[in-house]
């Protein structure tokens, strides 16, 4: 079985671009979400003592060796993909 080289790099490339996009459809949907975020301070809790006392939970996202890992097994796993249903095709196309 031989590699086409062109539909690998294509494969990579289209990756690479659907994964931009994702992360850049992320970006302005938070854009969007602050633009017309509207804080409504009058139906806020009425004692500040109240507020102040309230712990915030959450999580802070870190990139370490696992997830950095993960995503780059995944962006592999999604060019496979790509490169196997164009390889399928352009072989399906050329049978008919």
């Amino acid at each position: 079985m031989t590699i086409n080289k062109r539909l690998g790099v294509e494969s990579l490339l289209v990756t690479l671009l659907f994964t931009l996009g994702f992360m850049a459809w992320n970006v302005v949907q938070g854009m969007l979400m602050t633009l017309n975020h509207v804080p409504e301070i009058m139906n806020n809790d009425s004692s500040v003592t109240l507020l102040q006392s309230k712990v915030a939970f959450g999580s802070i996202a870190r990139w370490d060796t696992t997830s950095i890992l993960i995503a780059a097994v995944g962006f592999l796993l999604l060019a496979a993909a790509y490169y196997g249903l164009r390889s399928g095709i352009q072989r399906w196309t050329q049978r008919s």
